[in-house]
């Protein structure tokens, strides 16, 4: 089974990898979480939060399933 990083979506994976240079610490804490977890249940209100922040998508554009499952930002199983 692959982990939430290596499922997200190439779009939203190289916007997160772009917010490195600028971001350091946060990304680099979001990726580690990204890498460990294997179901979107197991990430954080936080945790989504950052997914948000760092995938520049707006919260006007995600729905309520997005923040569930995580449909907007991951490619299928």
């Amino acid at each position: 089974m692959k982990n939430i990083y290596n499922r997200l979506k190439p779009d939203i994976l190289a916007s997160i990898n772009n917010d490195n240079q600028k971001y350091p610490f946060t990304t680099r804490a979001l990726k580690m979480k990204l890498k460990s977890s294997y179901d979107w249940s197991e990430l954080s209100i936080g945790n989504v939060q950052s997914i948000i922040t760092h995938s520049h998508v707006s919260l006007l554009n995600v729905c309520q399933t997005d923040l569930l499952f995580g449909d907007k930002f991951l490619t299928s199983k």
